[in-house]
């Protein structure tokens, strides 16, 4: 064999060693670093009143991929009337060695919601998923996608065959869009309403505006409650462009506007059609339930019905107004709410 021909058998074949090599030596590299960093987060401040927490991890992926796998991750929110969090047994993140800032989280066994409402009261939601998986894709230094996809939902509380929630930022950097549903889902009966523990599907196409305020969340800069002060006091507001909520033979189709008051609780208005309102009458007849003020919007909902009937197209038309931490359908009063943080 001649020096040429041994020239482009061994070369090509010597230029591949070395590129995975130097592939080898830059992911060793890489999944060091990150290693090094999770372990100097573990039980700290990842953000402005956010800690991370878990018991152990390891490392993989090799040569593409970075995969992380936890156990007993942990992560508590700190909230104006105390600390928030969630907790599962196993916890992974992947995210590809070179390509976009894209990281795909992957979470299952037992895991529990623990918060505090504004009395000080500790509440906590065991639960269980078949499935549970989000993507956050970062750009220009700050998140700028969150997708989230839970299959399987079960707790005492409610059970839920899939929900799913995507936000990111708008076309043209105006605000954030927000798609969100619910389909499949079983109420327990302390909070099962009138129209039934069964609730078909939630639908909600929304913007909240404007997103300059929310830039130093999506930087990691700002806490929760610092960047939604800032997004309230910029005259910030949610454009409900579609809201559909479904029962059994019941449905509404709504939209509206809602913001936040001074004193943190929504403010605004939802205008809804509802289908099906004698669905509704024939449940308050069985159950023997009248229409009243402070008694819930299903009870405001049947006033409204006697008062109006629907339409020619069968639609009962419905006002909801949220001011001053008061609930009105219509012109009665429904019920109270309370601030948001």
């Amino acid at each position: 064999m001649s020096y040429s021909s041994r020239f482009f058998l061994y070369a090509p074949l010597s230029l591949f060693l070395l590129l995975a090599a130097g592939a080898g030596l830059y992911w060793w590299h890489v999944a060091q670093a990150l290693s090094a960093r999770l372990d100097a987060l573990n039980g700290r401040a990842a953000m402005p009143g956010v800690v991370v927490a878990f018991k152990s991890k390891s490392v993989g992926g090799f040569p593409f991929n970075l995969d992380v796998v936890f156990s007993d991750f942990r992560i508590t929110i700190d909230t104006p009337h105390g600390p928030s969090s969630w907790a599962t047994q196993k916890f992974a993140l992947h995210a590809l060695t070179y390509g976009r800032e894209q990281m795909i989280f992957e979470a299952g066994g037992d895991q529990a919601l623990r918060w505090r409402d504004l009395q000080g009261r500790a509440h906590a939601l065991p639960f269980q998923v078949g499935e549970m998986h989000a993507s956050a894709i970062a750009a220009d230094g700050a998140v700028s996608r969150i997708d989230f996809d839970l299959i399987g939902f079960g707790s005492p509380a409610l059970t839920a065959a899939r929900v799913q929630m995507h936000a990111r930022k708008a076309p043209g950097g105006a605000g954030i869009d927000i798609f969100a549903t619910a389909d499949g889902v079983h109420l327990s009966p302390a909070l099962a309403p009138l129209f039934g523990p069964d609730v078909s599907s939630v639908k909600l196409n929304a913007r909240a505006m404007p997103a300059k305020p929310i830039d130093a969340l999506r930087e990691g800069r700002a806490g929760w409650v610092d960047a939604l002060e800032g997004w309230r006091a910029a005259g910030g507001a949610v454009e409900v462009g579609d809201l559909e909520i479904s029962w059994n033979r019941l449905s509404a189709m709504g939209k509206g506007r809602l913001s936040l008051d001074a004193a943190h609780a929504v403010e605004g208005l939802l205008d809804f059609k509802v289908a099906g309102i004698e669905t509704l009458l024939d449940a308050a007849r069985r159950h023997d339930v009248r229409g009243g003020p402070d008694q819930g919007l299903a009870a405001a909902l049947l006033d409204r019905a006697a008062l109006a009937g629907d339409n020619e197209a069968g639609l009962l038309g419905a006002v909801i107004d949220f001011h001053a931490g008061v609930v009105t359908l219509g012109t009665e009063r429904a019920t109270t709410e309370e601030p948001l943080y």
